[in-house]
C-alpha cells in the first residue's frame, strides 16, 4: 500500500491534544468564544423582523410609486423563508429530545427535517405562484433570498 501525505496528516491532527479554555482565550476573546445565537427561534425572530421592514418600507415606497402587488410580492418572499424554518426547527426539536443520544438517528432527524424544509418551500412557492399571477418576482425572490441570508445577519448583528 502506497504512503499518502493527506493520511499522515490526517493522523498528526487527530493526535493533537485539544485546546483548553485557558489556551483558546490566549487565542480569542471571551466574546468572541460564546455562541452568537443561542436559540434557532431567534434566527426566525430576525426572518420575521426584516420581512415586516422591508414589507412596511416597500408599502411606502408603492404610495408613491404604484406598482401592483409590490407589497405583496415582498410578503409572499418572507413568508417562504419563514416558514419552512419554522418546520424545521420543530421537526428537529421534537426528535432532539428523544434521540440526541444516537448520531445516527439525530443525522437522519436532520435530512429529514431538511427534505420537508425543502418540500415545504417548493409548495408554497407553487401555490404563490398559481394564487397570485400579478406577482413581483424581483421582489418575491429577494425577500425570499434576504430571509435565506439572515442566518449570515444575525451573527454580524450579535457580534456588535
Amino acid at each position: 500500500m502506497a504512503y499518502d501525505k493527506s493520511d499522515q496528516q490526517n493522523q498528526d491532527e487527530l493526535e493533537r491534544p485539544a485546546l483548553t479554555r485557558e489556551q483558546a482565550l490566549g487565542l480569542f476573546s471571551e466574546k468572541e468564544l460564546s455562541p452568537q445565537v443561542l436559540s434557532p427561534w431567534s434566527i426566525v425572530k430576525f426572518q420575521c423582523v426584516l420581512t415586516i421592514t422591508v414589507t412596511i418600507l416597500t408599502a411606502v415606497w408603492s404610495m408613491f410609486f404604484y406598482t401592483k402587488g409590490l407589497v405583496v410580492s415582498v410578503l409572499l418572499g418572507g413568508v417562504l423563508g419563514v416558514i419552512p424554518t419554522s418546520a424545521f426547527i420543530i421537526r428537529v426539536n421534537l426528535v432532539k429530545k428523544t434521540q440526541s443520544r444516537f448520531a445516527n438517528r439525530f443525522v437522519s432527524t436532520l435530512v429529514y427535517a431538511e427534505v420537508i424544509k425543502i418540500t415545504l418551500t417548493l409548495t408554497i412557492m407553487i401555490l404563490t405562484i398559481r394564487l397570485f399571477p400579478n406577482l413581483n418576482w424581483l421582489c418575491f425572490l429577494g425577500m425570499y433570498v434576504i430571509t435565506l441570508q439572515s442566518y449570515w445577519l444575525i451573527g454580524f448583528i450579535k457580534k456588535k
